[in-house]
């Protein structure tokens, strides 16, 4: 019994440092093999096993040469191979579906965006989805490798099962996507909720990688959140975390959200709320800017068009993002004094506003923050509108990192 912990001790410590020198010539791009000793404290015969095994069978790694020598051996250099190594990300969304090829950089190779149709029904969605994955794969260079899929998608998706309990954008309900997925793909694919890989892709490939406690909050046709506390991406119990839309922020509204209770930040602020009363102010005759933006129909109205508008100066939708912003306020002002975050990035398409928008939230903030937290930063996410695609990206790069997933030639 003690030889097989004595084995399983062995090969755990092995896993370990594997990950630590992957993780070393990731971040600096390239190393020589004695730097990575130095850095780690490990052998030179135990530097010189890992980097060939990251070389040759992992093929994430590569030699390029040698560096000057002060004196001795000059040092072997190895590289991260990024460029011959593909991830394929893709932002499923209720009106688009985006999906993106990039190296192991996150390096846009190629990109298409085809729209979602989530009136044909889900069969037609996942056959698009497949489509799209499949046009990518023949977009990569010849020789280059396929390592996976990653895909976001709205909705309560289970941490253990992959059932997607719930998702009101498309009307879904308990759906298996892997069950459906696995009959189609002929490569490892990952899914998970679309907000929290958002806050996935601003840990591990945002502009600020350092942060360990901050929120993402997905501000589109619906509200959402995803939570980093401490470095980790929280999940919660069952995945569930970070419905940040479903705060409410009315005890005496009587709009009701999908969800079924009254007042929820996502019935009082979501663009699906900001496009209604756009709407509503057409048909009342008010919006005279919104409506030459919509031709005078107010079946063409968004809450893209009612943002136009309201930047134009049109009174009425004016009104209406100063109602939304007063809302959304109050919900960043409630997960702030609870969770006391350095940062809040705010993506998702109505984020898309512009500084229109962000203005109004700096100017309205302190009425529900508490002093010690009236410092935080509220910023526009890192990548725009390809924020989940890249988040699609990193789960499938946090897997590669961690030495969970090996790439496959395609």
């Amino acid at each position: 019994m003690r030889k097989e912990y004595a084995k399983m001790d062995a090969a755990l410590l092995h896993q370990t440092n594997k990950k630590v020198i992957l993780k070393l010539i990731k971040e600096k791009s390239q190393i020589s093999r004695s730097e990575l000793s130095r850095a780690t404290g490990l052998t030179p015969p135990t530097i010189t096993r890992i980097v060939n095994e990251l070389v040759d069978s992992e093929g994430i790694a590569e030699y390029v040469g040698v560096g000057n020598s002060s004196g001795g051996r000059p040092p072997v250099i190895v590289k991260f191979k990024y460029e011959s190594n593909c991830i394929i990300g893709i932002d499923l969304g209720a009106t688009y579906i985006r999906g993106c090829l990039v190296d192991l950089n996150a390096n846009f190779i190629s990109e298409i965006q085809v729209p979602t149709e989530i009136e044909r029904g889900f069969d037609s969605i996942i056959e698009k989805v497949v489509q799209v994955i499949n046009k990518l794969q023949k977009r990569k260079e010849k020789d280059a490798r396929i390592w996976g899929v990653g895909i976001g998608v709205a909705g309560l998706v289970h941490s253990e099962t992959g059932i997607i309990e719930s998702s009101p954008d498309f009307g879904w309900s308990n759906v298996s996507l892997r069950e459906v997925l696995e009959k189609k793909l002929d490569v490892p694919f990952f899914y998970d909720n679309s907000t929290r890989l958002m806050a996935l892709c601003e840990l591990k490939l945002g502009e600020r990688q350092n942060l360990k406690n901050f929120t993402v909050i997905n501000f589109g046709y619906g509200i959402a959140s995803g939570l980093v506390i401490e470095g980790n991406l929280v999940k919660g119990y069952a995945g569930f975390a970070g419905e940040f839309g479903h705060i409410v922020v009315d005890t005496n509204s009587k709009v009701q959200c999908k969800c079924g209770m009254y007042g929820c930040l996502e019935a009082l602020a979501s663009g699906h709320r900001i496009a209604n009363r756009g709407k509503a102010e057409m048909e009342n005759g008010n919006a005279d800017l919104l409506k030459d933006l919509c031709n005078n129909n107010s079946n063409l109205v968004t809450a893209e068009q009612v943002a136009r508008a309201a930047k134009m100066g049109d009174v009425a939708c004016l009104k209406i993002y100063d109602e939304v912003s007063e809302y959304l306020c109050k919900g960043i002002g409630t997960i702030a004094n609870l969770l006391n975050p350095q940062t809040v990035y705010i993506g998702g398409g109505i984020s898309l506003s512009g500084q229109f928008l962000f203005d109004l939230i700096e100017n309205k903030k302190s009425k529900y923050l508490l002093p010690a937290n009236i410092n935080v930063q509220i910023l526009p996410s890192s990548f725009g509108e390809q924020t989940t695609e890249i988040g699609a990206v990193s789960l499938v790069l946090d897997k590669i990192m961690n030495l969970e997933l090996s790439a496959k030639k395609k």
